[in-house]
């Protein structure tokens, strides 16, 4: 089978920008750790450049492409009061936690994206999903316990 070059740039741009994303997501949160152990409390301010690029790049492309919204604007600002619920209660975390319970805890998020989306979408997954996210979960279980045995947890 012969893999076109248009293709195979695709997908490595695609990983590359994979690998962005996960590093810049590595970088907040040992940015959050880091300044916890500071004793700084401010998981608003942290979070407001995060919301202020993703506005400054979306909006201009919102208004670039002159399409009207798809759901009410009221969706927006309700999903939008979510996530920033969310986002505040992830960085104050790191006031009581560890980075490393944090970051495993938030792993947590990718059994109930798939709880949620096969309940409330209908999305039907395979056996092979299914035991991939199991072992996934059986791996992010065997991380807790050590993290939860180690001698060397923040007392915070």
């Amino acid at each position: 089978m012969e893999i076109k070059t248009k293709d195979a740039r695709g997908l490595l741009l695609v990983l590359f920008l994979g690998q962005l994303v996960a590093f810049s997501l590595a970088a907040g949160n040992f940015a959050s750790s880091l300044v916890a152990n500071l004793g700084v409390n401010a998981p608003l301010t942290q979070s407001f450049f995060v919301y202020l690029l993703l506005a400054l790049v979306y909006v201009p492309i919102l208004f670039h492409r002159r399409q009207k919204p798809r759901i009410p604007w009221y969706w927006y600002l309700a999903m939008a009061f979510i996530d920033v619920q969310g986002n505040y209660l992830f960085v104050e975390a790191y006031q009581y936690s560890s980075i490393t319970s944090i970051t495993l805890l938030d792993c947590w998020t990718v059994l109930w994206v798939i709880i949620l989306t096969w309940y409330v979408l209908g999305t039907r997954y395979s056996f092979w999903q299914f035991l991939g996210a199991g072992t996934c979960v059986a791996g992010l279980c065997l991380v807790l316990i050590s993290d939860a045995k180690s001698p060397d947890v923040q007392g915070k």
